[in-house]
């Protein structure tokens, strides 16, 4: 079986999955826009780059076409020029909405198309982090459709889509999410395990032995991630607990929604606007993948803030680990824990709340012991790649097969 993913980004999504094919047995092939992709095992990388940047005075509606078009030229080019030297997959996984693979069936007119569809734009934004302003309510509307129509483009080839959670794939139309396999992405419980002596990341070696660690793990410090909210809950909770440090790994910038003016960002921002002791903030950056599972397993509470949006990796594979979990009470978050059972639910827009939750669990061990460990039978029961990896397999091998 001869597989082709497609990913403007290494290895994202796939890069697993990738393996977990190669090591079964399939040709596996990986066309990507990352210039600094480094092959895996089994897995050969074919490099694909738009021809140019979208126009600067491109149309805003016209934009998102403009780029997938682009980024589609990008494939077709490198798909054209495997298919010169006598390549052809059975079946072309891309992430949808990108360009990625939107011009896999151009190139290959009989090959199997499975876009991994992740998110569609409605309004007023289900994820947005300020009131919609009424006044532009019509604009708005049109925005969010240019902005879904290259996914609809994907859509339309697809012999298979899929989603990785009932909640993202609520987002869809009616007729579309009808057609799509919902199925989650995997967690390696292996590499994310609770640890009896568990070691802090290298760049956070100032927690003394005696301190209450409080975590918290992000791309980008933004709104979207409730990092305002969580410093907020921070200062309240410094005052009221001397022994606790607060490691806050990611990098300060915004992944998701706008930037601040004048090139501030919300860390700064925060650390100006609130009483907190800096002795007791430790910032590791973004960190590589062993020392990100040290900081979970290091965790006495982890705190995990999100608006309704894409759920993170990390929540997942916080879970995996045993942490004791403070959690934003959205849909996403609900999908995959129970409050009271494997987290503690709080209100994204209440620091007060969060701070309480976190104080709960600080407080009652055998509390935070319980809830860590029902998350990670949580995750066993539901999102172990131990079985959504062969089901995952079968089903894409079954659309090939019809």
């Amino acid at each position: 079986m001869k597989i082709l993913f497609s990913h403007q980004n290494f290895p994202a999504q796939f890069g697993e999955f990738a393996l977990y094919l190669a090591r079964a047995g399939w040709e596996v092939t990986f066309a990507t826009a990352a210039e600094q992709a480094r092959p895996l095992p089994g897995v050969s990388i074919l490099q694909m780059k738009p021809p140019r940047d979208p126009a600067k005075d491109a149309h805003r509606l016209a934009y998102p076409m403009e780029r997938m078009a682009l980024n589609g030229q990008g494939f077709a080019r490198a798909a054209l020029a495997a298919s010169r030297q006598g390549y052809v997959p059975d079946i072309v996984v891309a992430h949808a909405g990108w360009g990625s693979g939107t011009f896999a069936k151009a190139v290959w007119p009989e090959v199997k198309y499975a876009p991994y569809a992740e998110w569609y734009y409605r309004y007023p934004y289900i994820d947005a982090v300020d009131d919609p302003d009424p006044k532009h309510a019509e604009d708005a509307r049109a925005h969010a459709l240019a902005r879904n129509a290259p996914m609809l483009l994907d859509l339309v080839e697809a012999d298979f889509v899929h989603c990785p959670s009932r909640f993202q794939a609520e987002q869809f139309p009616t007729h579309i999410r009808e057609r799509m396999t919902v199925m989650p992405d995997g967690v390696d419980l292996g590499a994310h395990a609770p640890s009896e002596n568990p070691e802090l990341p290298d760049n956070a070696k100032g927690v003394p032995p005696d301190a209450e660690i409080v975590t918290y793990a992000t791309r980008g410090m933004e709104p979207h991630r409730g990092f305002p909210q969580f410093m907020q809950a921070l200062e309240i909770l410094q005052k009221k607990r001397p022994k606790l440090h607060a490691i806050i790994g990611g990098e300060d910038r915004v992944a998701y929604g706008r930037q601040l003016p004048d090139g501030m960002t919300w860390k700064t921002r925060m650390l100006a606007e609130l009483d907190l002791d800096p002795e007791r903030l430790h910032w590791p950056g973004l960190l590589p993948r062993s020392q990100y599972t040290r900081l979970l397993q290091s965790s006495h509470v982890h705190v995990y803030l999100t608006v309704p949006f894409v759920l993170s990796w990390s929540f997942l594979e916080a879970m995996s680990t045993g942490c004791a979990l403070v959690a934003s009470d959205v849909a996403p978050v609900r999908e995959v824990a129970d409050d009271q059972t494997e987290a503690l639910f709080c209100d994204l827009n209440s620091p007060e709340d969060i701070a309480n939750r976190i104080d709960r669990l600080l407080s009652d061990r055998d509390r935070a012991n319980a809830l860590g460990a029902a998350a990670r039978g949580r995750v066993l029961r539901d999102f172990d790649r131990r079985w959504v990896f062969p089901a995952r397999a079968r089903l894409l091998s079954d659309v090939v097969r019809r």
